[in-house]
């Protein structure tokens, strides 16, 4: 993850006419017409852009620090929400959207896992079971069962184990919890022998036209 505020040179608990004024600095510096031959300084320029870009809009800007915090880049900000239930919501609820937008054959699992895990917290738990609050509890436990549809079986048992926490006894949230690991499961054992049943089907293919061959 970018850190747009190194990039920028500023605090995380810059004014918006700080970022500006800072970006307008480093955009006259690196402006690709100021420094024609190098090609280093027009990236750098991309990279000024595109992280002014996020951080002069407020809503990219919450989005873009509480991810930043979730990933242990930095300590909460003025401009990020309290914990509660309802910003754990969000925050899942905006992983998923993000999720189905990624390549996932090409996303990093652990990377996945470790996200996940900081939205699954001791201390967001604890905010969790002293709401509780069930429709939050059960969005969340809904939204990461999408999350996790495409993680592979050995990253799910922590989640696993964290997600009965927050269902809390409730009978339909603990069996949808356990109906998605089984299926995950079964998902897994099939991925391991269709190798196996590919190369039988191949031989078979192959035995066939050589009888096949040898009548003719």
């Amino acid at each position: 993850m970018k850190d747009y505020y190194k990039i920028l040179g500023v605090k995380p608990s810059a004014t918006a006419a700080e970022i500006k004024t800072a970006y307008r600095a480093l955009a006259f510096k690196y402006h690709p017409d100021k420094n024609p031959e190098n090609s280093l300084s027009e990236a750098h320029f991309k990279e000024i852009q595109e992280a002014y870009a996020t951080l002069s809009h407020a809503g990219k800007r919450r989005v873009y620090d509480d991810e930043r915090w979730l990933s242990g880049m930095g300590s909460k900000t003025r401009y990020q929400e309290a914990v509660t239930p309802i910003w754990l919501v969000t925050i899942c609820k905006q992983l998923t959207a993000s999720l189905s937008t990624m390549d996932t054959h090409r996303m990093s699992q652990k990377a996945l896992e470790t996200y996940i895990l900081l939205i699954l917290s001791d201390s967001h738990l604890g905010v969790l079971q002293q709401a509780q609050d069930a429709d939050s509890n059960n969005a969340i436990i809904s939204e990461l069962i999408k999350a996790t549809e495409k993680l592979q079986v050995r990253y799910l048992g922590e989640i696993e184990q964290r997600l009965i926490i927050i269902a809390d006894g409730d009978r339909a949230l603990l069996k949808a919890i356990d109906d998605h690991v089984e299926e995950r499961v079964r998902e897994a054992r099939r991925d391991k022998l269709l190798p196996y049943i590919v190369g039988l089907i191949t031989l078979a293919l192959c035995l066939f036209m050589y009888l096949y061959a040898g009548w003719k």
